[in-house]
């Protein structure tokens, strides 16, 4: 089981990888792109028990700081976590773990959304503050600009994430190939 939880974290924190070269043109914020991360964040914590969960966010990041371009736009380097949009990436493990926790074992759709909205109360907790630590931003603009176009984008991804949690939970449990 160990194993398995091992390949599902290392493939998890792929997908995150790739989600976050998925870029589409934020037209409020030419400079932020919207892109799929928070989706996989979500994915993770919902397949994952949190630990694991947490595993598979912290490798992400560590790929990203190591110089592999992980981050959004093909970005790179352990300074890209200090930068305005800094404080989201530092969430993640933590997002994941707490839609892991939130989420349970069970897989049921309304379970799995919650722990998607629960990962993302805290994936905008820590990007509104490093958007006022690193960025330098008043807490009022960085709240009407992180919250403002992305929120509703992010909570649509949840959802999305959750009804493909409940479909691979069922793969995985019957023993069917993904």
């Amino acid at each position: 089981m160990r194993l398995r939880l091992l390949v599902f974290a290392a493939l998890l924190a792929a997908v995150t990888a790739v989600c976050a070269l998925i870029a589409i043109p934020n037209p409020l914020i030419p400079s932020v792109p919207f892109t799929l991360q928070v989706f996989a964040v979500c994915l993770a914590g919902m397949l994952l028990p949190a630990r694991w969960a947490f595993a598979a966010e912290t490798v992400y990041l560590l790929l990203g700081a190591a110089g592999l371009p992980v981050f959004a736009g093909g970005a790179s380097g352990g300074g890209v976590l200090f930068t305005v949009t800094g404080g989201f990436l530092w969430s993640y493990p933590f997002a994941a773990a707490a839609c892991a926790a939130t989420a349970g074992r069970h897989g049921e759709f309304w379970r799995l959304a919650a722990g998607g909205t629960v990962a993302i109360m805290v994936i905008y907790a820590f990007g509104l503050a490093g958007m006022v630590g690193f960025g330098h931003l008043p807490a009022d603009a960085a709240t009407l600009v992180g919250l403002g176009s992305f929120l509703p984008w992010d909570l649509v991804k949840a959802g999305l994430a959750a009804a493909g949690a409940v479909r691979i939970r069922r793969a995985l449990w019957r023993g069917a190939a993904l």
